[in-house]
């Protein structure tokens, strides 16, 4: 089913996402436009997109973003912070607490590229690898830097 406002068309997310697992089943990359602020600041809603690809649950590190599909049915892309044995933990970069604990089955896909303002930023390049690390070393710290990130922000939008 397909909303239309305002010059853009919105995809329920459970149609989006049985299209995109289609895709990835059959081998190709796919696309979307991120909704949502659980990964703030790195990928922001309605602005930036991902793509995704097909990934082997035995192979995930943690660092990934990954897209996963939970028990319940619902569709989450965060970043792998934890594994143990046949389970990972994700959180979300602006998230204070984790999502809990999923078996690697529920892995569906792996983010290799995030797309912003038409450029596009290869989530495997060193730079962010040592971003991302950082960010996550500064997990005990990180709602206070949120609220940094979110006052800087909201300023520089005034301006």
């Amino acid at each position: 089913m397909e909303i239309e406002m305002s010059n853009r068309r919105f995809v329920l997310s459970k149609d989006l996402f049985s299209v995109i697992m289609e895709l990835i089943n059959e081998q190709h990359q796919a696309s979307f436009t991120v909704t949502g602020m659980s990964m703030w600041p790195f990928i922001c809603h309605g602005r930036d997109k991902v793509i995704v690809e097909k990934i082997d649950p035995e192979k995930l590190k943690k660092g990934d973003i990954i897209l996963l599909q939970t028990p319940l049915g619902n569709y989450l892309l965060h970043r792998i912070t934890r594994i143990k044995g046949d389970c990972f933990e994700t959180t979300g970069d602006g998230n204070c607490f984790g999502d809990g604990w999923f078996p690697r089955s529920c892995a569906r896909a792996r983010v290799v590229k995030i797309i912003r303002k038409e450029k596009e930023m290869d989530c495997d390049a060193f730079g962010w690898k040592i971003i991302f690390g950082i960010w996550s070393i500064c997990f005990p710290i990180r709602r206070y830097l949120l609220v940094a990130l979110r006052g800087i922000s909201r300023m520089k939008n005034r301006f």
